[in-house]
């Protein structure tokens, strides 16, 4: 028998069904950190405010992921950190370790590279492009991660961020030959 739970729209009836859900699968795990009704109100509270900027499907699937996964009760900090890898990636938007190393690679001239997603770019542009370059790894990678969180902090927030412009280069128009040149010179001549 496969029952499919449905996701709810409203947030509060989505927080009450995954306290249930966490209920029935870690039961006295629960219970204690749960013990009396004042202590589960102000969890789903917390909770409740915590998760808003994520959408209902990926806060289910979160949950539900860590609990096929775990023995243990999600604390609300690894259950936020699901809920940010799975929406980043259903949105196309490259892990922070990938993201590093895309903005690193391309400091250089960061407006001439096609970037796998407009976040890195914007990421990148926060920790300073000098910065990646002439930094060491390791404090080049903190200052990113910070840039990062940052930039997709305020997209979850309803920030847009555009790709950077790529700079095109003219086509090199072929060489006339004499005739047209002199056509040309003409054309000009007769204009001015």
């Amino acid at each position: 028998m496969s029952t499919q739970i449905k996701i709810p729209e409203n947030q509060i009836d989505l927080v009450n069904i995954l306290f249930t859900q966490l209920e029935i699968t870690y039961h006295n795990q629960f219970h204690k950190a749960f013990p009396d009704p004042d202590s589960l109100k102000l969890a789903k509270q917390l909770w409740l405010q915590k998760i808003s900027a994520y959408k209902n499907e990926i806060i289910f699937k979160s949950v539900d992921h860590i609990m096929s996964t775990s023995e243990y009760l999600p604390s609300l900090s690894s259950v936020l950190k699901k809920c940010k890898e799975f929406t980043l990636d259903s949105n196309g938007i490259p892990s922070l370790e990938r993201s590093y190393q895309e903005a690193s690679l391309y400091c250089d001239d960061p407006n001439d590279h096609q970037w796998s997603h407009p976040l890195v770019y914007h990421a990148g542009k926060e920790t300073g492009w000098y910065f990646l370059k002439n930094e060491s790894e390791q404090n080049a990678f903190k200052e990113f991660s910070k840039s990062f969180d940052l930039v997709i902090h305020n997209w979850l927030e309803g920030k847009k961020y555009n790709s950077p412009e790529i700079t095109k280069i003219e086509e090199a128009k072929p060489n006339l030959d004499k005739s047209s040149q002199l056509n040309l010179i003409k054309r000009l001549k007769d204009k001015f």
